[in-house]
């Protein structure tokens, strides 16, 4: 069984889709056949200045009764405190998502980069990123934190426990209330598993860490992928509910 929700798809990627009804409706036939009950729109903030809440509401009134929910997706950077509460204050999102993407301007997980990875030892990279997720929760700017592991994409690997470099990060995460999501994506770069692993699910389901799910789709064609798998893998570690959103108030339903 599927989850309820995809809350992670973005409408305009990386700038090559486009925000218009009949873009939408290619997103909103693959929610559908995917059995979702709401879609989460969730743009990367570069994007802020194109969202247009009338277009939404529009979008929310042509495509009942599959909700549309919106999100924003914030790259988290320490420093951008006093920006972020500004960006998400100026549309009504229904959630959050944090994500770190890039360590002191390296952006990580861009394919034109990965030749930083050499400059680390892995280990260290992992503690450095895992504190800026740590940073990113503890902050309280947001409902998720998006792609918990997603510094393993390129398929760069801990010599160590992954749980226990993430440590920091988990008990800032649980303190703060915030969710994680379980993101498909992973699946289909060199890392070849979800975000996060499942072990380090497992530890979020110990410390009673409520989840969501997102295909980080960027196309229609992946709008809910693998999210059945990602089901079955949160029910292995024992969860049984995910967290749903509007107007950023939190609910839990059974999936």
């Amino acid at each position: 069984m599927a989850p309820p929700a995809d809350y992670h798809v973005h409408l305009l990627g990386h700038g090559e889709g486009r925000l218009d009804l009949a873009y939408l409706q290619e997103y909103v036939l693959k929610a559908r056949r995917a059995g979702l009950v709401e879609l989460g729109l969730a743009e990367h903030d570069e994007f802020l200045g194109l969202l247009d809440g009338a277009f939404l509401a529009r979008a929310g009134a042509e495509f009942a009764p599959l909700r549309l929910r919106l999100g924003l997706e914030v790259s988290w950077r320490p420093g951008r405190e006093r920006e972020i509460r500004a960006m998400t204050a100026r549309l009504p999102f229904d959630y959050v998502i944090g994500s770190v993407h890039d360590l002191d301007g390296w952006p990580f997980d861009h394919p034109d980069f990965v030749d930083g990875y050499a400059a680390w030892d892995v280990d260290d990279l992992y503690r450095r990123y895992f504190a800026l997720v740590a940073q990113a929760a503890a902050s309280r700017l947001f409902d998720v934190i998006g792609h918990l592991d997603l510094i393993k994409v390129f398929g760069y690997r801990s010599r160590r426990p992954v749980v226990s470099l993430a440590e920091e990060a988990l008990a800032a995460i649980k303190e703060a209330g915030v969710a994680v999501e379980v993101n498909t994506a992973g699946l289909f770069k060199p890392a070849g598993e979800m975000y996060p692993a499942q072990d380090l699910l497992a530890a979020c389901f110990a410390r009673d860490i409520p989840i969501t799910f997102g295909s980080d789709a960027h196309r229609p064609e992946e709008v809910g992928r693998e999210l059945a798998r990602a089901a079955e893998m949160a029910r292995r570690v024992g969860y049984r509910r995910c967290i749903r959103f509007c107007r950023r108030q939190s609910q839990a339903v059974a999936f």
